[in-house]
């Protein structure tokens, strides 16, 4: 198979969890892309958090950022996606997540708001995905469309707020992006409807397409792609769903893939 398209997450997967981009990883990226293959990284983080990484493997091309809600071109800034919502559909999560010390943050397609910033931990976080929130002392001010919601707490904090908030009649769904985050975000949105759109907005058949991932909120983008791969620090529940297992985040699983998939004039990995 001609493998065109390759979807790939950033946190977990192309990232080591110093948050670190090996120089395998970039020399095949950039390898791939040379090669004609469009690259296109798939994240929950923001555009401005995004785009550096571009960058760095030495390539521009469109990304997908809040976990499936928002698609631009990083060069022309062209939007082909933005699902969102209002503040005012959160604000049973914001109440809840006030309650119990909870951090937020909430996002437009190019912006990132929260309440405040006065935590050691909050902003240890944000400077760890190059993130700079904007502090609004009043979040149902904000009347712009909001595209992610995210609450960011201890693993046993999300695990309450989850399930909590799982039977509340929302407008919007959660997803859980990692072991300290859930996500809100638009109910049709996620990496798998982004992936399909942008795939069809470049004319490259889904069959034609890679996904690489390591955590549930990946899991929309491996199941429609033509190859399905998740890295080894995957959850066993996550690699169980996928067609391919590689390295972990830690030793260019990424690198890997794009070596057996796309570079090597045979690879022997097929649909399930």
């Amino acid at each position: 198979m001609n493998y065109r398209l390759v979807a790939i997450d950033i946190d977990g997967t192309l990232l080591t969890d110093d948050y670190r981009l090996t120089e395998q990883n970039k020399e095949v990226l950039y390898t791939a892309a040379e090669a004609g293959v469009t690259v296109v990284l798939c994240s929950g983080r923001a555009p401005h958090s995004v785009t550096p990484i571009l960058s760095e493997i030495g390539i521009e091309g469109y990304y997908v950022a809040h976990n499936g809600a928002v698609a631009v071109h990083s060069g022309t800034q062209e939007m082909l996606l933005e699902n969102g919502f209002f503040m005012e559909d959160v604000q049973a999560v914001m109440e809840y997540c006030r309650m119990r010390g909870i951090h937020t943050d909430f996002c437009t397609a190019f912006d990132m708001y929260t309440e405040s910033m006065e935590r050691d931990d909050v902003r240890e976080m944000y400077a760890k995905y190059l993130a700079a929130p904007k502090v609004i002392s009043d979040p149902l001010s904000l009347r712009e469309r909001l595209v992610k919601f995210t609450l960011f707490g201890t693993e046993k904090q999300l695990d309450c707020a989850y399930d909590d908030l799982s039977t509340l009649k929302l407008p919007v769904q959660l997803l859980r992006s990692g072991p300290f985050y859930i996500d809100v975000i638009e109910r049709t949105t996620s990496k798998g409807a982004a992936l399909n759109h942008l795939a069809s907005h470049i004319g490259v058949p889904l069959s034609e397409t890679i996904a690489i991932g390591n955590y549930y909120n990946d899991l929309a983008m491996l199941s429609i792609a033509g190859v399905g791969v998740a890295v080894a620090n995957a959850p066993e529940d996550v690699k169980a769903q996928a067609d391919l297992v590689v390295a972990s985040n830690n030793d260019s699983g990424v690198a890997e893939a794009l070596t057996r998939l796309v570079l090597s004039s045979s690879t022997g990995v097929s649909r399930k």
